[in-house]
């Protein structure tokens, strides 16, 4: 997760240095991308349901 939301805030950081020419505005806008992402992939997982099931037993009967 943490790996994704570096990704995605290097890439804001790319397209924010091209747009700003200040830097504090491209820290801002890639921390608060990497917060969001961070974040969302967090609530992503907490809200998927485990997947038990016995192996050698087929899921549907």
């Amino acid at each position: 997760m943490i790996v994704l939301a570096l990704i995605a805030s290097a890439f804001v950081s790319a397209i924010a240095w091209g747009a700003f020419d200040d830097l504090s505005r491209v820290a801002i806008a890639a921390g608060i991308t990497f917060v969001i992402v961070l974040l969302g992939f967090a609530a992503l997982n907490y809200a998927a349901k485990d997947d038990n099931f016995k192996p050698g037993e087929p899921r549907l009967k």
